[in-house]
């Protein structure tokens, strides 16, 4: 697996969130939360993606989950037949999500995503010191 492939998702109120693009044409539409995407006219929809869905407890696990995902994934022809796909979408792992999205949501690797050495360090702040009681 090459890193890079695991991309850095935003809807623009800076939460980030990984994903794996599984058709870079524009030519998806969402139809509702938990509906597979339908594939539209060419240039007029959104990329096709999944992404990671979990709580922030499990976020270590999301790259791993999100790389086996990406090399059982249909190829981009499969993705044409909508039955493959909808099978493909129901026989997701809990916390992935199959959706369109803009490619402007789509900000780089996941590997580089703004915050991560915050992260990966830790808060700077001191932990707070209790006081022992008095008897």
């Amino acid at each position: 697996m090459i890193p890079d492939e695991i991309q850095t998702g935003n809807y623009g109120i800076g939460a980030f969130f990984p994903l794996v693009v599984l058709d870079t044409a524009p030519r998806w539409q969402n139809q509702g939360p938990g509906i597979t995407p339908l594939r539209c006219t060419d240039d007029t929809g959104q990329l096709l993606a999944v992404r990671w869905c979990a709580p922030e407890s499990a976020a270590a696990q999301a790259p791993g989950v999100l790389a086996q995902l990406l090399a059982t994934a249909p190829t981009t022809q499969e993705l044409h037949d909508a039955e493959l796909l909808k099978t493909f979408h129901r026989a997701l792992l809990p916390h992935l999500n199959l959706i369109a999205l803009t490619s402007t949501s789509v900000i780089g690797p996941w590997s580089q995503r703004p915050g991560r050495l915050l992260t990966a360090i830790g808060s700077s702040r001191p932990h707070p010191v209790r006081a022992a009681r008095a008897a």
